[in-house]
């Protein structure tokens, strides 16, 4: 018996690292597509940029690890199901509720894993991606910025300046032209200036001092003197993204989303959405052993189907999950629904089918697919 559950979680696992490895990279090769541009446009290197995306995809994790978990144990019992392997088992004495234990046991670990990025993972890799990024960006503008040569290093802003020190970072002869507000185009010029940068909040600073500003209205110029003078540049505007800055509630640590929770309003639509946050980091987890189970009696009762029909079912299973769970969220967060009711109302419907799956089978029935298939195609003929 322990041989046959070594076996069914061996090869679980391997369906489930491969599932789990494709969907990963589909989806951060497709948030990589979206900052091409900007990527692309600094001339930053590769593996700078797959170290930032490693740190992006704990995010996705707790969204595929439930799928990834429900197709490796759906298909694992399909094929066994399908080759007959099952009905061996049972003729040698083998009852479905020892098979179950397999299952149960890798929902279980697949769970327990999908609590702890919930919980960790998550907020860590959001704010080493910040961080990273912004670096890179930081990094790449100072290289960027070469003395005697006009740099547009952000649209509608040319910076000049006639020397510059690597080592010190300081700017001789500086000219800057900052039309980024088209009514009011900004020109400064200093004989001094420095390069400062500020990781943590995602700024870089150009400190110049003892310059003027010439300010184009409408109808005149005005001119003015300055002793110092700051001209920052927001490094996640240059990301593509200026709102990197704020955390959303779903980037947040659990510390984090429980102190965002206790100065909110209870009212608001912010309230609502840390409570579906809140619950969510459960309710994804929980879908690891649900869906888990839920494939199982799924599996089992699929004759005639092959691989490819029954992994397109799966899928299709799932997508009803995530539909009803993106639904139900919506729901919460409108506030038509309370949130704790609607993250877990997904959740409670497909134990529910759970549970009269494993009846199904246990009455000995099955459902032949490949008949059932066959029987439409031949009444819409």
């Amino acid at each position: 018996m322990k041989i046959l559950h070594r076996q069914i979680i061996c090869e679980t696992g391997l369906i489930f690292l491969v599932t789990l490895s494709s969907m990963l990279s589909l989806i951060v090769i497709g948030r990589m597509i979206d900052l091409k541009d900007i990527f692309v446009g600094q001339n930053i290197q590769v593996m700078h940029v797959v170290r930032a995306f490693f740190f992006l995809g704990p995010s996705f994790l707790s969204l595929v690890i439930p799928i990834a978990c429900m197709l490796s144990i759906f298909l694992c019992f399909l094929r066994m199901a399908s080759d007959r392997e099952l009905t061996a088992l049972q003729s040698s004495g083998i009852s479905i509720r020892n098979l179950v234990l397999s299952p149960l046991l890798f929902s279980v670990a697949a769970m327990i894993f999908t609590l702890y990025v919930s919980l960790h993972l998550i907020s860590w890799g959001i704010d080493n991606f910040r961080e990273t990024a912004v670096e890179m960006i930081r990094d790449q503008t100072e290289i960027s910025l070469q003395p005697g040569v006009f740099n547009r290093l952000v649209p509608d802003m040319a910076i000049y300046a006639q020397k510059r020190d690597p080592a010190t970072q300081e700017l001789g002869n500086v000219f800057i032209h900052d039309a980024t507000h088209k009514e009011t185009p900004l020109t400064i010029i200093a004989p001094v200036g420095r390069i400062l940068s500020d990781t943590e909040r995602g700024m870089l600073y150009f400190i110049l001092e003892q310059g003027r500003i010439y300010r184009q209205d409408e109808q005149e110029m005005s001119v003015a003197s300055f002793g110092e003078y700051r001209l920052r540049l927001d490094l996640f505007a240059m990301l593509g993204d200026p709102r990197m800055r704020d955390k959303g509630p779903e980037e947040m640590s659990w510390r984090e989303l429980q102190q965002a929770k206790a100065e909110t309003e209870p009212e608001s639509r912010q309230y609502r959405l840390l409570v579906l946050e809140e619950h969510k980091r459960f309710a994804l987890p929980a879908a690891c052993l649900i869906l888990g189970l839920f494939a199982v009696p799924l599996g089992l009762t699929l004759q005639g189907a092959g691989r490819n029909w029954g992994l397109l079912l799966a899928v299709f299973c799932f997508l009803v999950y995530y539909s009803l769970f993106t639904s139900a969220y919506g729901l919460g967060e409108l506030g038509r629904v309370p949130p704790n009711m609607a993250i877990w109302s997904p959740n409670i419907m497909f134990a529910v089918l759970t549970v009269a799956g494993f009846y199904f089978y246990s009455q000995g029935r099955e459902i032949d697919l490949g008949l059932i298939l066959k029987r439409i195609v031949g009444r819409n003929q």
